[in-house]
């Protein structure tokens, strides 16, 4: 009986090895399964970090070139106001002319045209008064072409035009400005804001 309860220790003690060591390998093989599942998950979260980083730093980028888009545009509208103010002061200072500075500027513009026949003189509401037949009579002395004084005058405008079979010249200073504005602005932008 002595060998046969040696042989059942044996037994035993060969079954509790070979649990223990069957546990052990299992333990290992889910201490392998964890870490490589955590380092995985590690994995993920670095790349995850890094694309939500990189989306934040794309973010900032943009928000921070709309913000200067937006503040460019703020300054050149502002330029774009002080310009524009500049020629509506240029226009009203004209208006403002003497009446013998607005003759003076008349007759040097007329003088320079080179033309011929007759042309109809039609001046601005706010010139009308300045711009007399006697003074329309006086020029056709010196011109190498007739006026004669139109009917109407040009409402809320100073200055004149010439106006030939509907070829018209235009010599109101709103529109004389507003073709330097036109022709020049960026020249005057450069100068003034450089």
């Amino acid at each position: 009986m002595e060998a046969i309860e040696k042989i059942v220790e044996q037994l035993n003690q060969q079954a509790e090895q070979d649990q223990r060591q069957l546990k052990d390998k299992e333990m290992a093989r889910i201490d392998q399964e964890f870490q490589a599942e955590l380092t995985e998950i590690q994995a993920e979260h670095t790349i995850r970090l890094e694309k939500s980083i990189k989306n934040l730093e794309k973010n900032y980028k943009q928000a921070k070139n709309r913000q200067q888009v937006a503040q460019k545009q703020m300054i050149l509208n502002q330029k774009q106001a002080i310009l524009e103010r500049v020629f509506s002061e240029t226009v009203t200072q004209m208006e403002s002319w003497s009446e013998k500075e607005q003759l003076t500027f008349a007759h040097a513009a007329l003088e320079k045209l080179s033309l011929q026949d007759e042309l109809v003189f039609i001046p601005g509401e706010k010139s009308q008064s300045i711009f007399t037949k006697e003074w329309l009579e006086e020029q056709n002395g010196t011109l190498s072409y007739r006026l004669v004084m139109g009917d109407t005058a040009i409402s809320k405008q100073a200055g004149f035009i010439l106006d030939k079979d509907g070829v018209q010249y235009n010599f109101l200073y709103q529109s004389l400005v507003g073709e330097i504005q036109e022709r020049e602005s960026f020249q005057f932008a450069q100068a003034l804001f450089a």
